[in-house]
């Protein structure tokens, strides 16, 4: 089976010749070349595009991300963001004090941007490289988590509790920006739409809160990219137990889970409705531990989740500075283990 058809087999309950893979070494290997992000997003669109193929094509995986970050949205609306040298992009400061300021901002300003408009040449080069064989995924913040960005967290807390209607109305603004940053994009051929929604943790909220604003507007971005025909991701970071059972209402078909939450309770609870995906701590074992430590990680999980979907990524993102030996470990064990699934 090629890359694509493993991931269709396994979203579709049908077992794959293997488990799917969700991990890429591109970020392991851009550190280990000296590469910062910043001076990377500078380079023609060949470059981008053909360092994701040759990693992928030399070292595995079976997505290829493209197109534009979530971060780097705010930054086309004119807010203020940080490259770190090593790590994600930071959001300075919010783009706004109060969500009337809404009203004067013009979404279309996105696709004006340098980082927008070079993502979507990228992208471009990505699926007609590598589209037919792999799925090239968008990767977005999730509405709940954009919000946060837009606003502040502290801020978005506190309306939460006090002014519902306008953080419905930020929310919505938030869902209209991920389709205008991604529409173009998706139309290129991509096969994946991810989200990534760590605002949205047990660790930051209530299930009631979790409920009330950032279910109803994950479910209106994935009913969008269903719409699409695409294939759907999400991920929320920290322990989200107590509100796995209402994930299978945001419509997406994989969820990407935290190393705080127990694999066996994620399959126990939602093993017959979507694909569940991680979940090694991704400093203290993959990062910070040796081969052994991270194939025994491995090996649990799997039992853990035997008989139900499941794809192979780490408890979070893989940082830079994992040893590229560690990553080559989930590589093989995933694409050496033929999954069973109940029936």
């Amino acid at each position: 089976m090629s890359p694509r058809e493993v991931i269709q087999a396994a979203v579709n309950f049908r077992e794959p010749d293997r488990i799917p893979f969700f991990i890429s070494a591109h970020g392991i290997i851009r550190r280990q070349r000296g590469m910062v992000m910043e001076q990377f997003y500078q380079r023609p669109p060949e470059e981008q595009a053909g360092f994701a193929v040759d990693i992928i094509r030399q070292y595995g995986g079976d997505i290829v991300l493209a197109g534009l970050s979530g971060t780097l949205s705010v930054k086309a609306l004119g807010g203020k963001v940080k490259f770190r040298a090593k790590g994600s992009t930071d959001v300075l400061e919010p783009l706004i004090t109060d969500i009337a300021e809404l009203d004067k901002i013009n979404l279309d300003r996105v696709k004006d941007d340098f980082h927008y408009q070079r993502s979507l040449e990228v992208s471009r080069r990505i699926v007609a490289l590598m589209g037919d064989e792999y799925l090239v995924s968008t990767l977005f913040w999730g509405p709940f988590t954009l919000a946060g960005l837009l606003i502040g967290v502290e801020q978005l807390m506190r309306k939460c509790l006090r002014d519902k209607e306008a953080v419905r109305a930020l929310l919505d603004f938030c869902v209209e920006l991920i389709k205008v940053c991604n529409e173009e994009t998706i139309g290129l051929g991509m096969g994946m739409g991810g989200l990534a929604e760590p605002t949205a943790s047990g660790d930051m909220i209530s299930r009631k809160v979790f409920e009330e604003f950032a279910l109803p507007y994950l479910k209106k971005v994935y009913d969008w990219y269903r719409a699409k025909k695409l294939i759907t991701t999400l991920h929320i970071c920290g322990d989200i137990t107590n509100r796995l059972d209402l994930i299978p209402e945001t419509g997406t078909h994989v969820l990407s889970l935290d190393y705080k939450v127990s694999m066996k309770t994620a399959a126990e609870t939602l093993g017959d409705k979507l694909v569940i995906a991680g979940n090694a701590d991704p400093v203290g074992i993959i990062m910070e531990g040796d081969e052994e430590m991270v194939r025994k990680a491995y090996l649990e999980i799997f039992e853990q989740v035997q008989g139900v979907p499941y794809a192979l990524m780490g408890g979070c993102s893989i940082p830079g500075a994992t040893p590229l030996a560690n990553y080559e470990v989930m590589r093989d064990l995933a694409y050496n283990t033929v999954p069973h699934y109940r029936h």
